[in-house]
């Protein structure tokens, strides 16, 4: 980590810290997270944002420090797609893993959600990982919510259309476009609603 991203950071928590922010909902992770409204699925609750673009599962074990502030009563947690082409699948689970680990220290299983990596589109956009290495980190990904009994949301099978994100669902390839969210939302609700 650079030391001004390190700065950043650092300066990012010391900000909760002050404001002695309190969250009920907490959705971290990386641009996809970012993007999101999610705060629109959830009227009744406070619900904070913690995405960060081009973060990594390592970035966000070094950031837990914003979630445990927060002491939110749910987390939705979306990682790995910014992973998928730089750590070989056995890194990736152990990260994957180690991350969870440290967020059921903050929150109980039943109120830990973990999301599935979407599809990318690798066909009409140029983008460094493939569909099949996504499939892959997703199969980790089930493993161990099936290890620590954690519900998984299925964002890939939201999305997947003939193998691809299709092209009109998404900005580059991995990004969604704003009204491809409604997919997610949709799907939010429909969880919380069983």
């Amino acid at each position: 980590m650079s030391l001004t991203v390190e700065k950043c950071l650092q300066a990012w928590t010391n900000s909760l810290r002050q404001m002695n922010a309190k969250a009920d909902i907490v959705f971290f992770g990386d641009s996809l997270i970012y993007y999101g409204d999610f705060s629109s699925v959830f009227p009744r609750n406070v619900v904070c944002n913690l995405g960060l673009r081009g973060d990594t599962i390592q970035g966000m074990i070094d950031r837990l420090d914003q979630v445990r502030m927060l002491k939110p009563k749910q987390v939705y947690l979306m990682a790995g797609i910014n992973d998928v082409a730089y750590i070989n699948g056995c890194s990736f689970g152990e990260e994957y893993d180690c991350l969870v680990g440290l967020l059921l220290e903050i929150v109980n299983r039943e109120n830990l959600f973990i999301h599935s990596l979407p599809p990318i589109n690798d066909v009409q956009f140029c983008v460094s990982c493939t569909n099949s290495q996504i499939v892959s980190c997703n199969k980790v990904i089930k493993e161990i919510a099936q290890k620590h009994s954690i519900h998984i949301i299925d964002i890939f099978s939201i999305y997947v259309k003939d193998g691809l994100m299709p092209e009109d669902l998404s900005v580059d390839g991995i990004h969604l476009k704003s009204h491809a969210y409604e997919m997610w939302y949709k799907e939010l609700e429909r969880i919380n609603s069983l």
